[in-house]
């Protein structure tokens, strides 16, 4: 002690500087860690059928829809190598590429796949590719492929058991209709409302009405008992008063042949609650792109964290096409369970990985379709696609058990400090 004052020794500053030093350096790097860790985006593959794989990779369940209403499980239907060459027939191509078929070419069906993801608000994007083989009445085909996001189910879920008999209804029994241009949407029972997103190609090429501009439909839809949906906004922001939600919203529009691979994408955005959606044909990429951006605000409140069930369909009305899938993968602030179990056994993609780069491409490999004109369509990835995704072990809880063992050692070192002194 000095005139009245306690006086630190040097070797104790030290130790005080470098403890304080240490902590705000842990700190530091905790908070950076913890902030990667929530902005880490997932990619997982629902279903990856090109270059003749036959990948899927989470529980699903199906359900399809006939032209009186009734469930069908004649529908959607799993074509493998050696039977899919009767779906290229009928557009008169030559390939045993498997697709999973939504639909058939007739009037007024729907089918569609769902499955379950966590999601942790931000952004999540569905991409797929599809195609179609056949239509009715020709040139002109209907209704295109639909999104479903956010779906909160009470009175059905991702079970075997309920697999071709989830509780829905079809958009053609509403007391009005939705759209102008839509087919057969089914509308899955939800205890919240979600997202419907529909590229239909018959909109601007097979039928236009003042207000729409694109190939987009958007309906924000409430279904809790599965038997009596509203759509919203009602009524719609850019139709007649008659319908419902966006119809036929967006820019661009093109009228894909037999064959060619559709390539669509929806991503929303919690933090803008901002909807967009773009489709590209992959055979013919100098056409026009048909694309949308949709702001949610009024209509639709972001989404907090939770178990939600997303889903891929397609619908048909009096223009139609045995629509089908490739391809499907969700990306963003979403996980699936800690292990899923395929009903095919994968065959190329096997490795794990815990993030993804922006990209727009849609597959890991390279493939060559043969048509009554050959092409090949080349799709590459900065990652390897996974069955599994699993998080990253826990930086965080590492880092505070050293942090813990910094402070309790310089503790230590300080009271051996304060012993000697006296």
């Amino acid at each position: 002690m000095v005139n009245g004052y306690w006086v630190v020794p040097a070797k104790l500053r030290l130790i005080i500087t470098v403890s304080v030093v240490l902590l705000v350096v842990v700190l530091v790097i905790v908070g950076v860690v913890t902030k990667a860790q929530a902005s880490q985006s997932y990619v997982q593959v629902i279903l990856n059928l090109l270059n003749g794989q036959q990948y899927f990779g989470v529980p699903h369940v199906y359900q399809g829809v006939n032209y009186y209403g009734l469930p069908t499980s004649q529908w959607p239907v799993y074509l493998g190598p050696s039977n899919a060459s009767k779906y290229w027939l009928r557009g008169s191509i030559t390939s045993d590429q498997p697709v999973l078929e939504l639909v058939p070419a007739y009037y007024g069906e729907g089918g569609a796949m769902f499955w379950s993801e966590t999601y942790s608000g931000g952004v999540v994007k569905i991409t797929i590719i599809g195609t179609y083989t056949a239509m009715f009445p020709c040139p002109l085909i209907g209704d295109g492929f639909v999104i479903y996001l956010f779906l909160k189910p009470t009175r059905w879920g991702v079970s075997p058991a309920r697999n071709y008999s989830i509780s829905y209804t079809r958009s053609s029994e509403l007391s009005y209709a939705p759209s102008p241009v839509s087919g057969v949407v089914i509308l899955p029972q939800s205890s919240t409302p979600y997202i419907v997103v529909q590229w239909d190609p018959d909109w601007q090429v097979g039928y236009w009405r003042p207000g729409a501009t694109g190939q987009w439909n958007v309906w924000i839809v409430s279904n809790p008992n599965g038997t009596n949906p509203i759509v919203a906004p009602s009524p719609s922001p850019n139709l007649d008063h008659e319908y419902a939600g966006w119809g036929g919203i967006g820019t661009g529009a093109f009228l894909p042949i037999p064959g060619d691979w559709i390539n669509i994408t929806v991503t929303y955005n919690s933090s803008t609650n901002m909807l967009s959606g773009v489709a590209v044909d992959l055979n013919h990429t100098g056409w026009v792109e048909a694309n949308f951006t949709a702001n949610l605000n009024g209509y639709w409140t972001p989404l907090g964290s939770g178990s939600y069930v997303f889903g891929v369909g397609a619908a048909t009305g009096y223009n139609n096409a045995n629509w089908a899938l490739l391809y499907v993968a969700l990306m963003g602030n979403v996980k699936p369970s800690p292990s899923t179990t395929s009903t095919t056994t994968p065959a190329i993609i096997t490795v794990t990985t815990t993030s993804i780069v922006t990209s727009t491409v849609t597959s890991p490999v390279t493939t060559t379709v043969t048509s009554t004109t050959t092409f090949t369509v080349t799709t590459t990835s900065p990652v390897t696609v996974t069955t599994t995704v699993f998080t990253t072990p826990s930086i965080i809880q590492t880092m505070i058990i050293a942090l813990v063992i910094i402070i309790m050692v310089l503790a230590a070192a300080l009271v051996a400090v304060m012993i000697r002194r006296r």
